[in-house]
């Protein structure tokens, strides 16, 4: 079975491609934003430089070169969170003052060649531009600088926010898809549901349709059509085989009886008393065959559910056995019983035709197998239900006739044909399996290597999806045995 995921392949695709489509438009926005803030922060640490530069220069012209030396390490003029550096050389090339940490005065005066007159320190997204710019004094010459210390720091927060933004977005697109998904998968699974009660015997139930005019409910309305019209020739049929199986019922029976009538006549001619005695035969026999289809019609209508109790399927079994061991040893046969040790949960049925059940594939075992066979009847619990198996090592079916065991009126040929016309009609096996599809169970036909093998399952939840999904329509399935 398939796992069930909570997303369909299509709500997936849905998500990925908004997700994508959103990725793409806050990255566009995000880009328009940096670059515009870059622009600004940068055009104004440039600004700065500049303004910065000239004071210095103005005041070196209006005091001296050492008065400004120490005006440039007197730490109070640089009370500032983002404050400029400083760099003063000698004519000779000789750096006597830096103020920057970070950037080296090799950098620094090298920098200022450049036509950018900037350059890049940190790496990765602690990277940086710094921005320079000098002029000459009269001892000397000057260089000041400016690190994009704001433009990083705003840059860290609109990296920070979009990627907040982009999770923020995709959680929110992925929690509307999931919302939407399982408003269908919650519609889809009523779908389901109702077309596998409708299987098990439920042709009442429907699928509740909602104010939502959508292809789901073009669906809905589509399926409760369907059903209502699979109903309607069920009861047909149902109707219609009631009818004449009763119609006819009556006519045979009375001309059963004057047939009996007429067999208690004296008659010299022994052909024609043998003649109205096979008649009789035949009209009982036609009589069985209807009250047959009959019994498998109901079964199929699921009516008889409604009076299920719990039924203790190893005491039944014990029941059978009782019963049927001394019928077993008269026709010659051996009954071997195998029923688990553990304690089995009961199953939900009616007890009379479980036993019907059982007994009809037992039965079989009986009549025909040659004397000697060993039948055996067994119970298993398994982790996904029980198993009750029917089982001899006589001569068995061919493969390639047990698939049609279940289908009505077939009989086998061969060896037992002359078994078969003196009883059964080829309605024991699809009354059985019709008894099991009542119960939710499901019946299987195997080679037992020699012999025949009958396996009867009951699952531990019957009507359930994961159940009825293994199996649509129970008892028509071949297993071979390994």
């Amino acid at each position: 079975m398939k796992a069930d995921f909570p997303l369909t392949r299509f709500h997936v695709q849905i998500i990925a491609a908004s997700g994508l489509l959103m990725v793409a438009a806050f990255s566009l926005l995000f880009s328009f934003f940096f670059i515009e803030t870059h622009d600004q922060l940068a055009s104004r640490a440039q600004a700065r430089v500049t303004r910065v530069l000239s004071g210095l220069v103005e005041y070196e012209k209006r005091n001296s070169f050492d008065e400004l030396l120490r005006f440039v390490r007197s730490e109070q003029i640089w009370d500032d969170p983002d404050p400029p550096f400083v760099s003063i050389r000698l004519p000779n090339g000789e750096t006597i003052l830096h103020t920057s940490a970070e950037v080296s005065p090799v950098a620094a005066w090298g920098a200022s060649k450049l036509s950018i007159r900037s350059l890049t320190v940190g790496w990765g997204l602690s990277s940086r531009l710094v921005h320079v710019a000098s002029a000459p004094l009269n001892g000397g010459e000057i260089l000041v600088g400016m690190s994009e210390v704001k433009s990083a720091r705003a840059r860290d927060w609109a990296i920070a926010g979009f990627a907040l933004l982009t999770l923020a977005s995709l959680a929110t697109v992925f929690a509307i898809g999931l919302m939407l998904s399982g408003r269908s998968r919650q519609r889809v699974n009523e779908m389901t549901s109702t077309l596998f009660d409708f299987v098990s015997g439920n042709t009442d139930r429907r699928v509740p349709m909602s104010g939502h005019a959508d292809r789901l409910s073009d669906l809905a309305l589509a399926i409760n059509g369907t059903l209502d019209y699979a109903q309607r020739l069920l009861w047909n049929l149902n109707y219609m085989t009631a009818d004449i199986a009763h119609n006819l019922k009556k006519p045979l029976t009375r001309l059963r009886q004057r047939l009996e009538l007429v067999s208690k006549c004296e008659f010299g001619n022994a052909d024609l008393s043998r003649k109205i005695d096979e008649g009789i035969e035949d009209i009982d026999s036609l009589v069985v065959i209807f009250e047959a289809l009959l019994n498998i019609g109901q079964l199929q209508s699921g009516d008889r559910r409604s009076r299920f109790v719990d039924v203790d399927l190893c005491s039944l079994l014990h029941h059978i056995a009782d019963i049927y061991e001394p019928i077993i040893t008269d026709h010659g046969h051996n009954l071997e019983v195998s029923l688990t040790s553990q304690q089995v949960r009961p199953v939900s049925g009616d007890r009379e035709l479980l036993l019907e059940m059982i007994v009809n594939f037992v039965e079989n075992a009986i009549q025909y197998c040659p004397e000697g066979t060993t039948i055996r009847l067994a119970l298993r619990q398994l982790r996904t239900g029980l198993e009750v198996v029917v089982s001899d090592n006589g001569p068995g079916v061919p493969a390639s006739e047990i698939e049609h065991l279940f289908e009505r009126f077939y009989r086998l040929g061969g060896a037992n044909e002359a078994k078969q016309k003196a009883g059964g009609h080829g309605l024991g096996i699809p009354f059985a399996v019709a008894i099991a599809e009542l119960h939710g169970a499901y019946v299987e036909i195997e080679d037992n290597r020699p012999g025949l093998r009958v396996v009867i399952h009951f699952p531990n939840d019957p009507f359930t999806r994961s159940q009825l999904g293994l199996r649509l329509r129970s008892g028509y399935g071949v297993t071979p045995s390994s």
